[in-house]
């Protein structure tokens, strides 16, 4: 009878053990994520570029110059000039490139029309101009946010 009781009493204090022993792994492995988690986000979080959606003009850009540095009016009208010459020079060089990926262009299609067949040139160069089309609709996307 004392053996019995003995039994049900290191049986019911097993199971108490074995409900404390899964409660600390848990708490364990919560806390191993949690550190994880947050060893990832600050090992990444310098290595993230932050894209901003919101693109400023060269007043805007100007503006946030004078104020953030303390600029006075003339430095301001200075810094101003210095950035829309900038933006020009920019808007120059995107048409040269422009031009020069045209010519490039060009030169591909009338060597690939040297090689392909009458009916493959003319898919090959449906699909290229598509092709192109998608990219020059997606630069004017971008040059539009500027």
């Amino acid at each position: 009878m004392v053996a019995e009781i003995g039994d049900k009493l290191l049986k019911h204090y097993r199971h108490k053990q074995i409900i404390l022993w899964i409660i600390c792994a848990a708490v364990i492995l919560a806390s191993g994520i949690a550190i994880g988690a947050g060893g990832a986000i600050l090992l990444a979080k310098n290595n993230i570029i932050w894209v901003s959606h919101k693109h400023k003009d060269a007043a805007g850009i100007t503006k946030e110059i004078s104020t953030k540095y303390g600029l006075n009016q003339q430095q301001t009208k200075q810094v101003g000039e210095i950035i829309n010459k900038a933006f020009e020079q920019r808007k120059l060089y995107d048409e040269e490139m422009d031009q020069k990926r045209d010519a490039d262009a060009q030169i591909l299609i009338a060597d690939m029309k040297e090689v392909l067949t009458p009916e493959q040139f003319d898919r090959w160069n449906k699909d290229f101009q598509t092709m192109r089309e998608k990219y020059k609709s997606r630069k004017k996307i971008t040059i539009k946010r500027r």
